[in-house]
């Protein structure tokens, strides 16, 4: 018998993508697995639609709004699965991306996390990210974070995981407090504890662009800067908790540069926290994040500079934009 896939889905007023969800995965060659889905306090018709589907292997529940972080952890404790499969309900597998995860789960073992290719959907059409290459190889877990941080901190978000329960048994579940980046922080951790990341290029999985309720669309409100920054400093912890101390020094620096220099110049005290924990790793300013002509540019007259003169400059060209139109 081949491994039991547990796929643990919370669902949020998602009427318009959910069925399509469903169906990728109950499409998937690997037929051996079980879909749980979440329902997070949704107001639309999104358990209508799930009921629709008459299918052993859906288990439904439905629950009071507390977040996608709660229904996934609620899901996993409802799980029997050998490996475990995350998805948000606009997500999409393609027909065989478990299977070619599962082929090389046998080979490799539960010691490992094991990646794919992604790519994204806008308006129904799917298309192959581009700039993640540097993933399509194994990477050890030190060089899997040198090469996120080293590529202005892009990482693959929640779908293209296949997780086995070894290592999730490891980890105290998704963080309530990280309302962006959570799937960031959360397989952080997950790598952390493994012995590298598989890299599996039959897996493929799409996520949506044109999603209007997503939260990383919510950048006018403090709580979710707050909620980016919490999630940086949660990467330096666990850094420094698994990592050798010169190594957890290095990344430390990195994971908070990524979120000052993403940040800037919003919330300033913020920032003002960020650069302070910064220095307190031996630094004097954050590395610089950014195009060849940014890291040029901070490379003569300092980061802190370069991004004054960085905003300076995009703020003339949203004002112009701005008259043209």
């Amino acid at each position: 018998m081949t491994p039991l896939v547990s796929i643990i889905i919370p669902v949020y007023n998602s009427e318009a993508y959910i069925k399509a969800t469903l169906e990728s995965c109950l499409q998937q060659t690997h037929a051996n697995l079980e879909i749980i889905l979440v329902n997070d306090g949704s107001k639309d018709d999104s358990e209508k639609i799930i009921l629709e589907f008459k299918d052993d292997r859906i288990q439904y529940y439905s629950l009071e709004n507390n977040g996608p972080c709660y229904a996934r952890n609620f899901g996993i404790n409802k799980a029997r699965g050998e490996l475990f499969q995350f998805l948000d309900a606009d997500d999409i597998l393609d027909i065989s991306k478990l299977e070619n995860q599962v082929a090389q789960y046998l080979k490799h073992g539960p010691n490992y996390i094991y990646s794919g290719i992604m790519g994204h959907i806008i308006e129904d059409k799917k298309t192959l990210e581009k700039g993640f290459e540097f993933y399509y190889t194994n990477l050890k877990v030190t060089e899997y974070f040198r090469e996120m941080f080293s590529n202005f901190g892009k990482y693959y978000t929640t779908g293209i995981w296949l997780v086995p329960r070894k290592l999730l048994q490891k980890t105290h579940g998704w963080d309530k407090k990280v309302l962006l980046n959570n799937d960031g922080e959360y397989f952080s951790r997950l790598i952390l504890l493994s012995e590298g990341v598989i890299f599996c290029p039959g897996a493929i999985f799409y996520y949506r662009r044109d999603v209007p309720q997503s939260v990383s669309k919510k950048f006018n409100s403090k709580k979710i800067y707050e909620s980016w920054f919490y999630s940086y400093t949660c990467y330096v912890k666990y850094f420094k908790l698994t990592l050798d101390n010169e190594t957890a020094i290095e990344l430390s620096r990195k994971a908070l540069s990524v979120y000052y220099c993403n940040s800037y110049p919003n919330h300033p005290e913020l920032l003002e926290k960020c650069k302070d924990d910064i220095k307190k790793l031996g630094f004097k300013e954050p590395y610089a994040y950014g195009g060849d002509f940014f890291k040029k540019l901070s490379s003569v007259i300092g980061t802190e500079q370069a991004l004054k003169i960085r905003t300076i400059k995009n703020s003339g060209k949203q004002l112009f934009n701005n008259l043209k139109n």
